[in-house]
């Protein structure tokens, strides 16, 4: 428990692969969308949009775990798991929201990621308008990925079904990273509930139509009382 690299260390010492999702926005399950509570007293800044504070505080975290894992040789074009990476999380409608200032936050974020040089393929979740973004200084890491494949950002679908998703490019992957088994629940309200056939057929549907990556959001969850509900603590990545 809160030692990412001991967590990758044992995913790699059981076979498995991992999408490193870094965010660093997770998603409104978390409270304060799992920022610390503090970055909201730094002067000037403005979340998620295309402003100074807030880009320098994203970058430094980003660059603090991509450092971390580089250190570990964790990343694929080390010899490690992580097969790919995520920047940002579900941007896409508060993207068009903002209009113009989301569009530039949204093109700086996919540049700063694969200006770090990782080796693997980033992956933004649904962006429809994930951009493939020109470095100065490109990544040349050996890897079994081709160079202009770990320079673009891959757009992907989150959702109950996601056979009719298309990339926004014929050259990108199509990949589905949550898979949904059911939805959160709220104290005194209904449980969700999705029949696993469903579930199971919609995977299959994606795989017939071309889908290369699946991930099942969520296997499992715990539940806290306090601070946090429905966390994650096993997802599955086929």
């Amino acid at each position: 428990r809160y030692d990412l690299v001991h967590f990758i260390k044992t995913v790699q010492k059981v076979g498995l692969y991992v999408h490193l999702r870094i965010g660093p926005y997770v998603c409104a399950e978390w409270n304060f969308g799992g920022f610390p509570v503090w970055l909201k007293y730094v002067p000037g800044i403005s979340f998620r949009t295309d402003n100074g504070p807030f880009k320098a505080a994203m970058e430094g975290f980003t660059q603090k775990i991509v450092q971390m894992m580089k250190n570990e040789k964790l990343f694929q074009s080390q010899g490690g798991p992580i097969i790919l990476s995520q920047i940002e999380n579900e941007y896409g409608p508060q993207g068009r929201a903002l209009g113009a200032s989301g569009h530039a936050y949204s093109n700086w974020a996919a540049k700063m990621a694969v200006g770090l040089g990782t080796g693997v393929p980033w992956v933004m979740c649904l962006e429809d308008d994930a951009p493939d973004p020109v470095v100065s200084e490109p990544s040349h890491a050996l890897t079994r990925f081709t160079p202009c494949m770990i320079e673009l950002v891959i757009n992907a679908c989150n959702g109950f079904y996601c056979d009719d998703f298309i990339p926004n490019k014929p050259y990108k992957p199509k990949l589905w990273t949550e898979s949904w088994s059911g939805w959160f629940s709220e104290f005194g309200g209904p449980v969700p509930q999705r029949p696993v056939q469903d579930l199971a057929f919609a995977v299959a549907r994606f795989i017939q139509k071309g889908g290369s990556l699946f991930n099942y959001y969520m296997v499992g969850y715990l539940i806290y009382f306090s601070v946090k509900q429905n966390i994650c603590f096993i997802n599955i990545n086929l």
